[in-house]
């Protein structure tokens, strides 16, 4: 099932109509448990599509608006050629997730909170970033602005049973 249609407008006229959807899981459901801390961490596999001829390039991110502290990065994939990211494929580049690690770092919210939500977002660009080897969302971020052409989002929910 598709995720969150994304309707760019400029000057009145639609830019772009781009789509995201994470295998195996509608919008807002639940996550199993083998791709979070409680599990065996296993990655999602995220599809897009609807993106203008003009992408070249996409980044995926996965982070919790519902942490803590502050919105936390769990996965960000960068230069992206196609419209999935499949980590039984590979061929990618990854950044490094607020958990200090590069790669997938599956969600794991304190137990005693309610079910977080799990945005994962599909920047379309056109041109690849350079951003160097230690890619953190922030240095990703700065170099975002004037490559995006389109972007959409969906997500996931995740509450971790107490012990």
């Amino acid at each position: 099932m598709r995720g969150f249609l994304v309707l760019w407008s400029i000057g009145g006229a639609i830019w772009a109509q781009m789509w995201v959807a994470i295998d195996g899981y509608e919008k807002g459901a639940f996550l199993s448990v083998e791709h979070t801390c409680d599990g065996a961490d296993i990655p999602i596999v995220v599809r897009w599509g609807g993106a203008p001829a003009s992408a070249r390039a996409y980044v995926v991110r996965m982070y919790d608006p519902d942490a803590p502290a502050d919105t936390f990065t769990h996965w960000i994939v960068y230069n992206l050629s196609g419209g999935e990211l499949n980590p039984r494929q590979g061929g990618y580049r990854e950044g490094y997730n607020d958990f200090g690690r590069i790669g997938y770092g599956g969600p794991c919210p304190p137990s005693r909170d309610e079910a977080h939500r799990y945005v994962i977002e599909v920047y379309a660009l056109h041109k690849p970033i350079q951003v160097g080897e230690l890619a953190t969302w922030d240095k990703i971020r700065l170099v975002l602005s004037d490559r995006v052409v389109a972007r959409a989002e969906t997500f996931v929910r995740y509450k971790r049973q107490r012990r």
